[in-house]
């Protein structure tokens, strides 16, 4: 497990996956759930398209109300309603790998949840057929990482070789490190660099960086009772601590201690422990 924060639990992608995958996640919500601004939660800015699986379960684990919905990468905020009961399987596809695996063109679904059977009918198809025989949100999770891994199987090409493995640096380095360091240790153009990048990803290599980086000062917060905010500035790379405040503020729209205290809430109600 890479990180979990009440109903939320995040798996490092299993081996076959780990090229094509940031990571497998689930969320589950409890039975019982509070009226009004006590059921939301703030969804920060994220640079990754996410296949997702959506139902509740009877008690014996069969899938009511399946669904299969494309989330899109995240460029700002947004705030999403538990639902009671319900629970999400999902794979966080890396964004230059979604139009060549699964026919998703990250830049048509930025912001935006949309139906898989609207975008991609024959792969919801496919996808629910599988998902209807599991009983549980791991399992579910597994099998849309298997339709991926097989899908990659029958790749005609490479891939975003260029691309992904400018985005792979940035990954590896949790954001820390400027779009002219990944140019040069490639040995490539920053210009042509940047071109190919937001043409496979739809996002810029300088943008990503800044999200990954401000990704990872929250999920050190989230892991500690008392953050230190200053401690985890410096080892994120921020230039300090103002810098950390201000770069929050743009991509949440809070504060670093609101947005903690925020999540911290969220995650005691959507706990179904």
């Amino acid at each position: 497990m890479r990180h979990t924060l009440g109903g939320y639990r995040e798996y490092a992608p299993p081996s076959p996956l780990e090229r094509f995958a940031e990571s497998v996640w689930i969320h589950r919500a409890p039975h019982e759930l509070p009226t009004g601004d006590g059921a939301m939660h703030r969804v920060l800015p994220d640079p990754a398209l996410s296949l997702a699986f959506y139902c509740r379960r009877r008690s014996d684990g069969v899938p009511i109300e399946p669904r299969l919905i494309v989330i899109g990468p995240k460029t700002r905020p947004h705030i999403f309603a538990f639902r009671s009961g319900h629970e999400i399987a999902a794979v966080r596809v890396k964004l230059e790998w979604s139009a060549s695996l699964l026919g998703l063109v990250p830049e048509d679904h930025h912001d935006a949840e949309h139906d898989l059977a609207q975008a991609h009918p024959h792969l919801a198809r496919t996808l629910l057929d599988a998902l209807a025989g599991t009983r549980s949100a791991r399992e579910a999770a597994g099998r849309i990482a298997e339709t991926i891994v097989r899908r990659a199987g029958c790749l005609p090409d490479p891939g975003p070789g260029v691309s992904s493995h400018a985005l792979d640096i940035v990954r590896r380095m949790s954001g820390m490190v400027t779009v002219e360091r990944v140019a040069g240790r490639m040995g490539i153009p920053l210009r042509t660099l940047s071109r190919q990048v937001r043409r496979e990803a739809g996002i810029s290599l300088k943008e990503y960086a800044r999200v990954t980086r401000f990704l990872r000062a929250v999920t050190l917060a989230d892991r500690s009772t008392s953050p230190a905010w200053a401690t985890i500035a410096a080892d994120t790379g921020f230039c300090d601590q103002s810098h950390l405040i201000r770069e929050c503020r743009a991509l949440s729209g809070l504060a670093p201690s609101q947005v903690y205290r925020e999540r911290r809430a969220q995650a005691e109600m959507s706990n179904p422990c």
